[in-house]
């Protein structure tokens, strides 16, 4: 960013007085899963959860578990294999649950065969929303409940993707107390066809810091009114995988506008604060410290990148354009809609949408204020929605899911101008009405 001729800092992510556990983290320091089948072994790409403790964690405690020869059990999905699942933990026998994956996740998997109530509010919502997305957090913890509290020999939530070569990653901050084992559709199917003769071992090597380490680095573009600032942003975390299209790609877009005023030397009416937010898998903690460590700041417009630019042509993915106030949305989208988006990038769509509390995204942190309980920063997040089949996906020796193969070029170039256009539009001398 200094390079950019852009003022640069780093400030490092701590707990606030609203946030009291923006450091605190159970933390991955190494796994291991063995799959077994008639006195043969296998240790496949997987990806396995922390386990939470039931007694306070330690800071920088180093628990391991190790667990062998469970049995692997269907999990339940009809009303009589409930009670049959809940009748045979009474048996004191140890073992894992095998499930499909992305039961509990509304759009982000094709091809997974979803329950009737997720196919219904998957129709009426998708492809992203809020009344979903809080949907699906409500019948996740349903779920987990029953896990914890009803099946007591259950030592593990083991899940298979749809997907041949590739499985999901998750983040695992929090911990589960029956950890969650990932591994891809190849090797899930084989143990659901002869299910009775595997049997699996796992084992997690962790800890819990309280004092994680991580950032948010900003670069300042000084404007002629100091006093009001646009901030352009996006994650530069990912979940345990490249993370190219989620978010390198979309750092580098924001990277990419702060070139494009360098270069042609603009001075802009306001301030532009370019910022790679720490965190946000994690909850979105490098945003919310950046909100609480700066609440005297006045911010007036927030351009927030997310996960965009996927080369993926079938399931065809839109480019949801998600705004927090309708005011905004009818003064941007003309902009965007002169770039001809869906006609140049040619294998995809591009929708508005209007979420009044911010996409589920860093724009997130800035759409409330807690003093007046009023809007008042102008939001637009860009996301492209969840049938992207290589979303969170890691496997392969990390050479398949989310990866730079995975990235389509043209999308960039068209959606970099969009963004550039949009700024410029906010910061511009000309306009008299911008960072009002």
């Amino acid at each position: 960013m200094t390079e950019l001729g852009l003022i640069t800092e780093k400030e490092r992510i701590d707990n606030t007085e609203y946030y009291p556990n923006l450091i605190k983290a159970y933390q991955t320091i190494n796994y291991e899963l063995t799959i077994w089948h008639n006195n043969k072994s296998k240790k496949p790409d997987c990806f396995i959860s922390t386990k939470k403790i039931n007694e306070t964690p330690v800071h920088e405690n180093i628990e391991t578990f190790e667990i062998k020869g469970l049995k692997v059990k269907k999990y339940p999905s009809t009303a009589l294999e409930w009670i049959k699942a809940i009748i045979d933990d009474k048996k004191e026998e140890k073992y894992v649950f095998l499930s499909e994956g992305n039961r509990d996740v509304l759009c982000r998997d094709p091809n997974a065969s979803l329950p009737l109530d997720i196919r219904i509010i998957r129709k009426i919502f998708y492809p992203v929303s809020n009344p979903s997305v809080g949907y699906a957090v409500i019948r996740r913890k349903i779920k987990t409940y029953f896990l914890e509290k009803v099946f007591k020999n259950c030592e593990a939530l083991m899940t298979y993707q749809t997907d041949h070569d590739f499985h999901d990653v998750a983040v695992t901050t929090k911990g589960r107390k029956q950890p969650k084992i990932i591994i891809n559709g190849t090797e899930g199917k084989k143990i659901l066809e002869d299910i009775k003769n595997y049997r699996v071992d796992f084992s997690i090597k962790q800890m819990f810091n309280e004092s994680v380490e991580s950032y948010n680095v900003i670069g300042l573009l000084k404007g002629k009114d100091e006093n009001k600032t646009v901030i352009v942003d996006c994650l530069y975390d990912s979940v345990f995988c490249q993370g190219t299209g989620d978010s390198a790609i979309g750092m580098g877009i924001v990277m990419g506008v702060a070139k494009y005023f360098n270069e042609h030397n603009i001075t802009p009416k306001c301030n532009i604060k370019f910022c790679g937010f720490g965190g946000e898998e994690a909850g979105l903690r490098g945003v919310k410290y950046y909100v609480d460590n700066n609440s005297e700041e006045n911010v007036t417009h927030v351009i927030d990148m997310n996960q965009v630019c996927s080369n993926q042509k079938w399931p065809r993915l839109t480019l949801n354009v998600i705004f927090n106030k309708l005011s905004f949305m009818n003064e941007i989208w003309p902009i965007i809609k002169d770039c001809n988006y869906s006609q140049r990038v040619g294998i995809k769509d591009i929708a508005k949408r209007w979420f009044p509390m911010g996409a589920p995204s860093d724009d997130k942190g800035f759409t409330w204020d807690r003093k007046d309980k009023n809007h008042k920063v102008k939001t637009v997040c860009f996301l492209e929605d969840f049938p992207w089949i290589a979303h969170h996906k890691d496997g392969m020796n990390h050479t398949t899911g989310d990866v730079f193969e995975n990235v389509y070029w043209k999308d960039v170039e068209v959606l970099g101008e969009i963004v550039i256009k949009i700024v410029e539009h906010l910061t511009k001398q000309s306009e008299d009405r911008v960072c009002n």
